[in-house]
């Protein structure tokens, strides 16, 4: 099935195509994205795509999210859509942090919304994800975690304690451990191993360094324990990530580039 065929598809199910045009305008300019019940991506904005440097939709349409992001985030974005699938309400507010994918922290706002067909049966759903500065006032616990998590991005290859953090916060550690906990929905020590995961990713795609010397570039001082957990983060093992990606970049290359100049005048 083409990409169009497949978003055509979708769409036809749909009763009133305005309930999602509804949606959109709570929150003018928000990134936003639309799946099917098997959590594939039917749009996806440009901004959306940019974050996660896929400018063309074909890039994005018909996929999901264990063809884009790693294995351990993918499912976590599964099972919030598997409960918007199940019980049909719209999950509110859930905090990204997208500065993995950028060169300066980024952190978003997220909310999944339903998506129902004629009969009023749950075929989808929509997602829309706001800035953070946009809503900056509105989380007073989660604007205190912002000197931690600047931190963490700025000096993951450094050793990071909790007492630190805290310190930063001007918390104590079980107080901001909590928080971390409850804002974030992960451990402040699982986000730092996340930081340091995405910048190997990045390094593995984007240099010729030793596999070794990345591993302690990012803060991982033990080998064998950083390819343990880059394979339970991602599937895959540095080295085969790197190939892969290699593949795929070179394969890319020879379908994209005699075509730039046409892409250029239509970035949509």
């Amino acid at each position: 099935m083409t990409q169009t065929a497949f978003q055509g598809s979708f769409f036809q199910q749909i009763g009133e195509f305005s309930q999602i045009l509804d949606v959109l305008q709570l929150l003018p300019g928000a990134m936003f994205m639309i799946k099917d019940l098997e959590s594939r991506y039917v749009y996806m904005s440009l901004p959306s795509r940019r974050a996660i440097h896929r400018e063309s939709p074909e890039d994005v349409i018909g996929k999901t999210d264990f063809d884009l992001f790693p294995k351990m985030i993918a499912e976590s974005f599964r099972q919030n859509d598997l409960l918007v699938f199940l019980h049909g309400k719209p999950l509110v507010n859930e905090v990204h942090l997208t500065c993995f994918f950028s060169q300066s922290p980024l952190w978003s706002f997220s909310s999944k919304y339903p998506v129902r067909g004629r009969g009023g049966e749950v075929i989808g759903l929509v997602i829309l994800n706001e800035p953070y500065d946009h809503v900056m006032g509105k989380q007073a616990e989660l604007n205190r975690l912002i000197p931690a998590i600047d931190h963490v991005t700025r000096h993951y290859s450094e050793p990071i304690t909790i007492h630190d953090l805290s310190g930063l916060c001007n918390m104590s550690e079980s107080h901001f451990m909590r928080v971390f906990k409850q804002r974030l929905n992960m451990t402040a020590y699982a986000f730092v191993e996340q930081v340091r995961l995405f910048q190997a990713m990045e390094s593995l795609k984007h240099s010729g360094a030793r596999i070794t010397q990345i591993a302690l570039d990012c803060g991982f001082y033990d080998h064998s324990a950083f390819v343990k957990r880059f394979k339970k983060f991602t599937g895959t093992t540095p080295l085969r990530f790197r190939q892969n990606y290699q593949s795929q970049f070179n394969s890319n290359q020879a379908l994209i580039l005699p075509k730039i100049n046409k892409l250029d005048k239509n970035p949509y």
